[in-house]
């Protein structure tokens, strides 16, 4: 999992140029985002609707999950500082771009469960 969260750090750049320009078939733009709780743990949650605001090298998005420890409810709006970002995802033609841990969850499937993640995605994993 280090190494998925490695790559995705490595090409943030690659997606800040990608979600700066506009695409007419675009439907997602989401970044997992590690949250450390009140007791010192972590929890890793995609946030989508993602913004970039340049001058303040921040990301802006809404949750997609709850987390009560930290009184952040889905849909909540935040701003995210980019070093607590651990992964990446664009879907564009109906295809993952980035996505690294979805990826390396997406080898360790058997091919019925492949079947059925893709069945609730709508979009293809391609090398």
């Amino acid at each position: 999992m280090e190494a998925a969260f490695r790559q995705a750090r490595d090409t943030l750049g690659s997606f800040i140029q990608k979600i700066g320009t506009t695409h007419p078939d675009r439907t997602l733009l989401a970044v997992k985002v590690r949250f450390v709780l009140p007791d010192s743990s972590s929890q890793d949650i995609w946030v989508d609707q993602i913004t970039y605001d340049d001058q303040a090298s921040s990301f802006h998005g809404v949750m997609g999950d709850d987390i009560p420890t930290l009184k952040l409810s889905v849909d909540d709006k935040i701003t995210i500082d980019r070093r607590e970002i651990v992964d990446w995802m664009i879907v564009e033609d109906g295809k993952l771009i980035g996505g690294y841990t979805i990826r390396l969850a997406y080898e360790r499937m058997t091919p019925v469960q492949k079947e059925r993640f893709l069945e609730t995605v709508h979009y293809s994993v391609e090398d």
